[in-house]
């Protein structure tokens, strides 16, 4: 008989309703493993100094700060994945979230059924973004990119690795961007490293914003 490996995951959540309604909805799921739900951004923090989940469900706004300093500070201790959760779907916070780190923004009208598979997309490499915040987004990165001159290459970064880039921009996850190019599981995990510490960047996001931004993709 095949096991389903479990997924943890942690919530950080003002609302008490709204937090008992995520706890119980993904309780159902037999493959997910809640190991934290909190209303506070400091019980949120403590709860890091065990060993973190894979993926946090984080709100934004909350009663004794931000959702996404805990995204900060749960970026620097672990390679899990922090997934949005907010009824703020404006421009600017937006791309605050995803340059914090976070690797989707869902708003709080999702049902709990997608929630659920956008934890696993994530588990996979995927960024679920719920459809207004992908609009947003996308005018955005378009408008920065709009009257700069188009660049051949980046200063910093080698062809393969605008391929890389390229390929990350189009939703592909690290592995199907390593098949996509031909690359072995190694060799794209080396460029990856490479570009993060080129970009001085933390996640694929945020690269992939910030190469938009000085024209060396578009969208």
């Amino acid at each position: 008989m095949t096991s389903t490996r479990s997924i943890t995951v942690g919530i950080l959540e003002d609302d008490e309703a709204t937090r008992g309604y995520l706890e119980g909805e993904l309780s159902r799921e037999p493959d997910f493993q809640i190991v934290f739900s909190c209303g506070l951004l400091k019980d949120a923090l403590a709860a890091l100094s065990n060993e973190p989940p894979e993926i946090v469900l984080v709100d934004i706004r909350l009663p004794d700060g931000s959702g996404l300093d805990f995204v900060r500070a749960y970026r620097k201790q672990t390679t899990g994945r922090a997934l949005i959760l907010s009824v703020l779907g404006d421009r600017t916070t937006v791309l605050l979230a995803f340059e914090c780190g976070a690797s989707g923004y869902l708003l709080k009208d999702t049902p709990a059924e997608q929630i659920a598979r956008d934890i696993r997309a994530l588990v996979d490499g995927g960024t679920p973004i719920s459809a207004k915040i992908a609009t947003h987004l996308l005018a955005v990165l378009n408008a920065s990119s709009q009257g700069r001159a188009k660049q051949q290459a980046s200063p910093l970064l080698t062809a393969r690795e605008l391929e890389v880039l390229t390929m990350f921009s189009r939703g592909l996850s690290y592995a199907e961007t390593a098949a996509a190019l031909g690359l072995s599981s190694h060799t794209g995990a080396d460029h990856v490293k490479s570009i993060y510490a080129k970009m001085e960047v933390h996640s694929r996001n945020e690269a992939v914003f910030e190469a938009v931004r000085n024209g060396w993709l578009e969208l």
